[in-house]
C-alpha cells in the first residue's frame, strides 16, 4: 500500500481549483458511483468558409466529422486544453473531448496510476457512441500516453481508433527504475513494480497498429528521449517521428518544427480517413 501511494505521489500532481474553460462545454461520464468530466470543444471546419450566401449561421459549427480524446500530462487540466490537432485541419469540422482522470478538476475519486485505465475506458466508451462510426483520434502528451496506449493496445483490432498523436511518451515502469535509482538507494525499483501493468507503455506499444506521430523533444529532461526511444521502437503499428531537437519537456515549437509537426498530423491524416466529407456523416448525431 505504501509503494502504491509512493508511486501514485511520484507521478501525479492532481489539482481541484475552479478554472474558467472558455469555449467549452462540460460533460460528464458515469465512473463508479461518479463523474469523469470532460470538456468538449467543437471547430468550425466549413462553416467558418465566410460565405454570407450559404445560409448557415456562422457562429455555429457544423456537425463534427471526427473527433478527438485528449489525455494530458500529469499536472495538466482539462480546461486549458488547446485546440491542437483540429487547429491544423481547418477545412474539418470536429470536436475535441478532454478528460480529468479521478482526482483532477470536477472528476470523482483520488488521482491514482490504478484509476487512469478503467476511467479512460468509460470516457472512450461514451465517446464511441456518440462518434457513431466517425473517425477518433487519440491526442496525448506525456502521462496522458499511457491511457492512450492502452486504448489503442486494447481496441488493436476493433478499428474504432483512427490514429494516435503521442507527445514525450514515458515508459514509465522503466523511468521510475532508471531516473530514480540513485536518488533512492534502489527504492525506485519496488515503487515501479507498483505501476499497474496495463499502463505498460511498451508492451502496449507493441500491440498498438493504429498509425501515430511520435513527438520527441530532444531537449527533455522528464522524460529524456532514450526513455522515448523505447516505445517508438516497439510501436507495431505505422509510426511517424516528428523530432524537436530543441524542445523540452514542454514543447514550444520553432518555425521548422512547426512545420514538421504539421506535416506529421497530415500524414496522420492520410493514413487514417478522407476526413473533408461532412455530408458522409450527415445523418450521424
Amino acid at each position: 500500500m505504501l509503494l502504491s501511494l509512493l508511486a501514485d505521489r511520484l507521478v501525479l500532481s492532481p489539482s481541484r481549483d475552479e478554472l474558467f474553460p472558455y469555449g467549452k462545454t462540460r460533460h460528464l461520464v458515469p465512473w463508479r458511483g461518479g463523474q469523469i468530466e470532460v470538456w468538449r470543444e467543437r471547430t468550425a471546419g466549413n462553416s467558418s468558409d465566410g460565405n454570407p450566401d450559404s445560409g448557415r449561421d456562422l457562429a455555429e459549427p457544423d456537425e463534427p466529422t471526427c473527433f478527438v480524446l485528449k489525455f494530458n500530462g500529469k499536472a495538466a487540466r482539462a480546461e486549458r486544453s488547446c485546440l491542437d490537432p483540429l487547429d491544423q485541419w481547418s477545412d474539418v469540422p470536429g470536436e475535441i473531448w478532454s478528460v480529468n482522470p479521478p482526482g483532477y478538476g470536477g472528476s470523482s475519486g483520488k488521482a491514482s496510476l490504478r484509476a487512469l485505465a478503467p476511467a479512460a475506458e468509460a470516457v472512450f466508451a461514451e465517446l464511441v457512441e456518440v462518434a457513431a462510426g466517425r473517425p477518433i483520434f487519440i491526442a496525448a502528451n506525456s502521462l496522458g500516453t499511457l491511457s492512450a496506449l492502452y486504448l489503442a493496445a486494447r481496441h488493436a483490432v476493433t478499428g474504432a481508433i483512427a490514429g494516435l498523436i503521442l507527445r514525450n511518451p514515458p515508459p514509465l515502469k522503466e523511468l521510475i527504475t532508471g531516473k530514480y535509482a540513485w536518488r533512492s538507494l534502489g527504492l525506485s525499483r519496488f515503487v515501479a513494480r507498483k505501476v499497474p501493468g496495463e499502463l505498460d507503455a511498451v508492451a502496449n506499444a507493441a500491440a498498438a497498429t493504429v498509425p501515430a506521430v511520435f513527438l520527441m523533444s530532444g531537449r527533455d529532461t522528464t522524460v529524456p528521449p532514450k526513455y522515448q526511444r523505447l516505445i517508438f521502437r516497439a510501436y507495431a503499428g505505422p509510426r511517424r517521428r516528428v523530432l524537436l531537437p530543441k524542445a523540452g519537456h514542454n514543447v514550444r515549437f520553432s518555425r521548422y518544427e512547426r512545420h514538421e509537426y504539421a506535416l506529421g498530423i497530415n500524414w496522420l491524416r492520410r493514413q487514417s480517413l478522407d476526413l473533408a466529407k461532412p455530408e458522409s456523416y450527415s445523418s450521424l448525431a
